[in-house]
Protein backbone atom coordinates (compact mmCIF):
# COMPACT_ATOMS: atom_id res chain seq x y z
CA UNK A 1 0.00 0.00 0.00
CA UNK A 2 1.23 3.46 -0.80
CA UNK A 3 0.24 6.64 1.00
CA UNK A 4 -0.83 10.02 -0.33
CA UNK A 5 1.63 12.03 -2.37
CA UNK A 6 0.10 15.44 -1.74
CA UNK A 7 -2.40 17.24 0.51
CA UNK A 8 -5.04 16.62 -2.17
CA UNK A 9 -4.71 12.87 -1.67
CA UNK A 10 -5.07 13.39 2.06
CA UNK A 11 -8.22 15.48 1.60
CA UNK A 12 -9.67 12.95 -0.85
CA UNK A 13 -9.03 10.04 1.52
CA UNK A 14 -10.67 11.77 4.48
CA UNK A 15 -13.66 12.88 2.37
CA UNK A 16 -14.06 9.32 1.04
CA UNK A 17 -13.79 7.70 4.48
CA UNK A 18 -15.89 10.19 6.47
CA UNK A 19 -18.30 11.69 3.96
CA UNK A 20 -17.23 15.18 5.05
CA UNK A 21 -17.20 18.02 2.54
CA UNK A 22 -13.96 19.60 1.41
CA UNK A 23 -14.96 22.77 3.33
CA UNK A 24 -15.35 20.78 6.57
CA UNK A 25 -11.96 19.16 6.04
CA UNK A 26 -10.20 22.44 5.25
CA UNK A 27 -11.51 23.95 8.50
CA UNK A 28 -9.37 21.46 10.46
CA UNK A 29 -5.64 21.99 11.17
CA UNK A 30 -3.37 20.04 8.79
CA UNK A 31 -1.68 18.24 11.70
CA UNK A 32 -5.08 16.92 12.83
CA UNK A 33 -5.77 15.57 9.34
CA UNK A 34 -2.39 13.81 9.22
CA UNK A 35 -3.00 12.23 12.63
CA UNK A 36 -6.47 11.08 11.57
CA UNK A 37 -5.05 9.23 8.60
CA UNK A 38 -2.04 7.83 10.42
CA UNK A 39 -4.32 6.26 13.04
CA UNK A 40 -6.67 4.55 10.60
CA UNK A 41 -6.70 0.75 10.64
CA UNK A 42 -4.87 -0.75 7.68
CA UNK A 43 -3.30 -3.96 6.47
CA UNK A 44 0.43 -4.27 7.15
CA UNK A 45 2.28 -7.19 5.61
CA UNK A 46 4.50 -9.11 8.00
CA UNK A 47 8.13 -8.88 7.06
CA UNK A 48 9.92 -12.18 6.63
CA UNK A 49 13.23 -10.62 7.59
CA UNK A 50 14.65 -11.09 11.06
CA UNK A 51 16.93 -8.71 12.90
CA UNK A 52 20.51 -9.91 13.27
CA UNK A 53 23.04 -8.65 15.80
CA UNK A 54 26.48 -8.26 14.26
CA UNK A 55 29.30 -8.55 16.77
CA UNK A 56 32.41 -8.51 14.60
CA UNK A 57 33.73 -7.08 11.36
CA UNK A 58 34.25 -10.61 10.04
CA UNK A 59 30.60 -11.44 10.64
CA UNK A 60 29.52 -8.24 8.88
CA UNK A 61 31.74 -8.91 5.89
CA UNK A 62 30.52 -12.49 5.71
CA UNK A 63 26.89 -11.37 5.68
CA UNK A 64 27.28 -8.78 2.95
CA UNK A 65 29.69 -10.86 0.89
CA UNK A 66 32.51 -8.31 0.84
CA UNK A 67 35.58 -9.35 -1.13
CA UNK A 68 37.33 -5.99 -1.31
CA UNK A 69 41.07 -6.76 -1.48
CA UNK A 70 41.90 -3.34 0.05
CA UNK A 71 39.86 -4.07 3.17
CA UNK A 72 42.24 -4.69 6.12
CA UNK A 73 39.80 -7.19 7.62
CA UNK A 74 40.03 -9.51 4.60
CA UNK A 75 42.87 -12.02 4.94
Amino acid sequence: MEGSHSPFGLIYQIAKDTGWSVREILDLPYATLVMMLSDTPRYVAESGEKAVRISSMEQLLGMVGQTNKHNPYNQ
